[in-house]
């Protein structure tokens, strides 16, 4: 393993913190990677160097210049398994390094095993990563026969069915909040600490949600986990999670398609004023919504809204979005707008001026429950 310059300084500066001396940090090259004074870096260590050729247990050096680049001190390699990875030298009299040579030792080759299986973590989670994007993106004819077998060398057990939870995040009515990254990958971490990392539970993070599977069944369990999650993140006043729901467990391929139908349930919520948690079996219009062209929805709209603003849009949308919530009742709608009910029902009228549809009516009601999907979809 070779000693980067990153945990370089981290051990000299635990050390030195410790024993309260000079500490450099010789990588197995024998040239000083780390070191409390910053000007030795990048030099030559003649006496790490010799260490490491003749397998020394450590060298004492008595003079300033008895080896070249070296002070008086002690310096002993530094072990990864068999093999010596790097050399500590602590500048000092012996005396009083002496008391601290087994700490020292055992301090910086902890360290070392702790970057070592950081890193190792952190590349399974790559090859996870990499196992559920061609999983949940890759044509299947295009993935090898044994594929659902490759799953176990990357610790993830395939074969246990699971359902699929897909979460993004909004802030205030419709909006996404600015870098959800921060808070996708604060949920990832929170759900495997509550289910369990990684056989238990796996996610797969994209740029704007993250797709969580599950090995629970039950509408309860899943509401608990969402809201055990929300309240461990300690969210920032305005912004919501927002979760979506797949129908029923699934294992092997078949998790893709649970994605699929979370995915569409997560689109569903992430338009809903009122419901933060929606599932697949629930949906009706919002299961084709994001197969209609952004094209055709933006025709529909001009169809409806014959030669508005943006604006005016805007401000119509918002209207019908609390008149339907409300039911159609004009007294609920009017205490939400803080308007009185005269100048609500004159709205109306005006808007089915505007468009030729009475939104007070049970056959148009449909035609703007459209618009208003496409409206959120396309902002």
């Amino acid at each position: 393993m070779k000693i980067s310059v990153d945990i370089a300084r981290t051990i000299v500066r635990e050390i030195s913190n410790t024993i309260h001396q000079n500490v450099n940090l010789m990588d197995e090259s024998g040239y000083i990677i780390a070191s409390t004074n910053p000007a030795r870096t990048g030099t030559r260590h003649v006496g790490a160097q010799k260490i490491i050729s003749e397998q020394l247990e450590y060298l004492t050096i008595n003079t300033d210049g008895e080896y070249e680049g070296a002070k008086s001190g002690i310096n002993m390699p530094l072990y990864f398994g068999r093999e010596i990875v790097g050399v500590l030298g602590i500048t000092g009299e012996w005396d009083q390094i002496k008391p601290y040579i087994d700490l020292i030792r055992k301090t910086s080759e902890t360290l070392l095993m702790n970057f070592y299986l950081q890193k190792r973590e952190g590349e399974i989670q790559k090859e996870q990563n990499q196992y559920l994007y061609h999983l949940l993106s890759e044509d299947v004819e295009h993935l090898p026969k044994d594929f659902i077998s490759m799953g176990t060398r990357v610790g993830i057990d395939m074969l246990t069915a699971r359902r699929c939870i897909c979460i993004s995040f909004r802030q205030g009515q419709g909006m996404q909040v600015e870098k959800p990254h921060i808070f996708l990958e604060q949920t990832e971490q929170t759900i495997h600490q509550i289910q369990g990392y990684p056989r238990q539970s796996f996610s797969y993070r994209e740029a704007d949600q993250l797709a969580v599977f599950v090995p629970i069944e039950k509408r309860e369990e899943i509401e608990r986990l969402i809201a055990q999650t929300a309240e461990k993140l300690n969210l920032p006043a305005g912004v919501i999670l927002k979760a979506g729901v797949d129908d029923q467990p699934c294992a092997g391929m078949e998790l893709r398609r649970g994605k699929e139908r979370a995915q569409k349930s997560l689109k569903a919520a992430m338009l809903s004023q009122e419901r933060d948690v929606v599932y697949y079996h629930e949906l009706t219009f919002g299961v084709f919504i994001s197969e209609i062209p952004d094209e055709s929805k933006r025709e529909y709209l001009a169809r409806v809204f014959k030669g508005i603003t943006d604006t005016e849009l805007q401000y119509w949308m918002e209207l019908l979005e609390i008149f339907y919530a409300c039911e159609g009742s004009i007294t609920r709608t009017a205490e939400k707008m803080f308007i009185h009910k005269n100048t609500l029902q004159y709205q109306l009228k005006k808007l089915k001026s505007v468009t030729g549809y009475d939104p007070r009516s049970i056959s148009n009601a449909a035609i703007y429950q459209n618009a208003l999907w496409f409206w959120k979809e396309l902002l």
